[in-house]
């Protein structure tokens, strides 16, 4: 149990600020909204749509974003809006204080000295201006002890590579960061991970071997058990912390209920 909640704590913290080493995008201009699309059936993307008029660019300050971060060092907290989110297949909703209180006592960069993350794939949604996506994939190699909260994993010299993921950055109109997706696998099948990707992906290859997958039960609860106790780090932020504008009850690795109009 204790390594599951090692896990979740360690993606939670390092997915907020994953460089883009060697990242490369094409800077044409973002395509036009479609103007007749239909509203969102969860409310709150909806409301990320804002006034679907953003006064900049949104694909080059989302490469400038991403490009600008280092991996586990320490993020400049201009890019984001007070009420920001970050949510990932089995992490999140967590806001930014608990992202950098997350990243005390990790040490996984150091045992990849090596890594290298290729970004590609710059695209704005046609359905919402200020929603850009873009995609990762990482390589690395462990060649020092992987340290997670005090708990050792000695070098394997393993070589890591894994699927391709799936980002997005969400602006609001006075270019704020409130919305970030991060690490969905798009073929599960590529690399050496096992299907994990980003930070899980380094750390499976450090020699934690768990299954995380979304509407795992058994994943989930041990999460839950995490979050109650909080002194390693948190899956999600704590309810009264979550934004408002953020409605989805799903937690963690819990199962994402349909939404009752």
């Amino acid at each position: 149990m204790r390594s599951v909640l090692l896990l979740s704590a360690a993606v939670a913290s390092f997915m907020g600020g994953a460089s883009a080493f060697n990242a490369f995008a094409s800077m044409t201009k973002p395509k036009p909204v479609v103007s007749d699309a239909p509203p969102s059936k969860m409310p709150m993307f909806e409301y990320l749509k804002f006034d679907k008029n953003p006064t900049f660019d949104v694909l080059a300050k989302t490469k400038q974003y991403v490009e600008s971060q280092s991996m586990g060092g320490q993020m400049s907290e201009e890019w984001y809006a007070e009420d920001y989110v970050l949510r990932g297949p089995v992490i999140g909703p967590i806001n930014r204080s608990d992202l950098r209180a997350s990243q005390k006592g990790l040490g996984i960069v150091a045992a990849f000295p090596d890594i290298k993350i290729d970004t590609f794939g710059y695209s704005v949604d046609p359905e919402n201006p200020y929603r850009c996506f873009y995609f990762q994939r990482w390589r690395a190699t462990h060649i020092e002890d992987m340290d997670v909260y005090g708990t050792v994993y000695p070098p394997t010299g393993k070589e890591m590579e894994t699927p391709v993921a799936t980002f997005c950055a969400v602006w609001n109109p006075e270019g704020k960061i409130i919305y970030e997706q991060v690490g969905a696998v798009v073929d599960r099948l590529e690399g050496n991970t096992e299907g994990k990707a980003a930070v899980f992906g380094l750390i499976h290859t450090g020699g934690v071997k768990l299954s995380a997958t979304p509407g795992d039960a058994v994943f989930s609860f041990i999460q839950r058990v995490g979050h109650w106790v909080g002194n390693q780090g948190r899956s999600w932020s704590r309810e009264d912390e979550i934004p408002k504008w953020w409605i989805s009850p799903s937690r963690g690795a819990d199962a994402e209920p349909p939404f009752e109009e």
